[in-house]
């Protein structure tokens, strides 16, 4: 099976990406595309994305799973939670894509059917930079600020739980790996591709110093990028998906950064990957334009 993996579109700081990596998915020949979430937090404009995608880049299934930005609420409207369960699964239906986060969809291959599990993730602060934690504190993390750094998604997802009461980080995160778990036990050690958009495992965290001798002074401009690696996703997703029997590819999102791990499940060999577009800047920075960035950043897969 080829599978094209992308991520991180941000649609609205250059719609010009769906046409790019609709043509870039459609020049692999992939048989199904995954993005693993963060188009935008309009549904309009994500439903229009995933549309686009869907009509022009020749796979045969699509599939989806919601990123952090998708949830992002305004006041007075959906919450975040309703976002995830009904809004963005319909826009996706209706764009032509299986939205993953509740059920796993199998797709037919010619050595028998692989099942596609997915859940957006979250974050408990378990993929920090431990070398750290006399500079960010706990409740630094709680509450998503560091000086005049701030995590938006503190004031812009609203997930209550069900008497109404928003959940913090750490509560949503276990609710997601739970979810996680009960799909990956549903489909009983079948060959199986596990998506996120938060990463499930260190090994694609990038660390600016990963290990720093004790006691080493950090440069002022690291301190920030550090504080961000606690909401870059959970070991505990990880601990989940290693755990589950048939578990051969996990295709995840949320950092920019392109990474590559190899891992071991309880079946053999897990290969994770992260392959994300990413923000303007960031891709002038690295003195590409957005062509080439697409051409860099959908990656095929042979399963």
């Amino acid at each position: 099976m080829r599978i094209a993996l992308t991520s991180d579109l941000h649609v609205d700081h250059h719609p010009e990406v769906i046409p790019l990596v609709a043509e870039r998915a459609r020049r692999l020949e992939a048989e199904v595309l995954i993005v693993a979430g963060d188009l935008s937090s309009s549904l309009e404009h994500l439903e229009r994305a995933l549309a686009g995608l869907r009509e022009t880049s020749g796979a045969r299934r699509a599939l989806f799973v919601p990123g952090n930005h998708d949830l992002w609420c305004t006041a007075g409207g959906p919450s975040s939670r309703a976002r995830y369960h009904e809004l963005i699964p319909a826009c996706a239906r209706s764009a032509g894509f299986d939205p993953l986060g509740h059920h796993p969809i199998a797709i037919d291959s010619p050595a028998g059917p692989i099942h596609f599990a997915g859940v957006t993730g979250w974050y408990d602060f378990s993929l920090r930079n431990r070398e750290l934690d006399a500079t960010f504190t706990p409740e630094d993390y709680r509450r998503g600020a560091f000086g005049p750094l701030r995590w938006n998604d503190t004031a812009r997802v609203v997930w209550p739980d069900d008497e109404g009461q928003p959940l913090e980080a750490p509560a949503i995160c276990a609710a997601q790996v739970a979810n996680l778990q009960a799909q990956l036990a549903s489909i009983a050690g079948a060959p199986s591709v596990v998506v996120t958009h938060h990463l499930p495992f260190s090994e694609l965290v990038t660390y600016r110093d990963p290990n720093p001798p004790s006691g080493t002074p950090r440069a002022g401009r690291d301190l920030p990028w550090d504080f961000l690696n606690g909401f870059m996703g959970s070991a505990a997703l990880g601990e989940a998906i290693l755990a589950a029997p048939g578990v051969r590819l996990v295709c995840s999102g949320h950092t920019h950064f392109r990474k590559s791990a190899r891992l071991k499940g309880a079946s053999g060999p897990v290969r994770a990957e992260v392959s994300p577009v990413g923000y303007p800047r960031e891709y002038a920075r690295a003195g590409l334009d957005l062509a080439a960035r697409v051409a860099e950043r959908v990656t095929l897969i042979d399963l």
